[in-house]
């Protein structure tokens, strides 16, 4: 076993992005197919059935913003510009719908929505660029992230299927 030495940092190995679901791990496909129907319900508490899968909930602020035991589907629609969730629903569909990454982090692996988070070259065109805005939640677009991008919505899956976070950039 490598051991790593105390206060270094395990550096993230991030794939180009990919477009291929199929490539997915099957857990990983079957959660990714239970929030997006849920989704397609467009009530934001089917994302419950989703989010209780997990032992633990996602994280949907990476600062921490919300407390625990706070109601996951209140946290959704405190983040949704409307209230009531319908934003949170059109992000996590549009989200999914961009290529993905697969980041491996030591042992663990993630794969992580959308892909462009994580590799910020310019959109091909003004439909892929459109699609890229559909990713950023309305209360984020008047920010930008260190690199002057807009803050894009991501969701990470761990490879064994737990939804890690569903969170905007810092």
């Amino acid at each position: 076993m490598i051991r790593k030495p105390k206060g270094v940092a395990i550096a993230d190995v991030v794939s180009p992005p990919i477009g291929d679901l199929a490539l997915l791990p099957a857990p990983v496909a079957r959660i990714r197919d239970k929030i997006l129907a849920a989704c397609e319900t467009g009530d934001v508490e089917a994302l419950r059935i989703p989010i209780d899968w997990n032992e633990t909930r996602p994280l949907f602020a990476k600062s921490g913003a919300f407390r625990a035991g706070t109601d996951p589907i209140e946290i959704l629609k405190a983040l949704s510009f409307d209230r009531k969730g319908r934003e949170t629903i059109s992000l996590i569909r549009a989200i999914f719908a961009q290529p993905y990454v697969k980041i491996m982090r030591g042992p663990t692996t993630l794969y992580e929505w959308p892909a462009f988070a994580r590799h910020p070259e310019p959109p091909a065109n003004n439909e892929e660029a459109l699609a890229r805005w559909r990713c950023v939640r309305f209360d984020d677009l008047a920010r930008s992230n260190a690199e002057g991008k807009p803050r894009a919505t991501r969701i990470g899956i761990a490879s064994d299927g737990v939804w890690h976070y569903f969170w905007s950039e810092d």
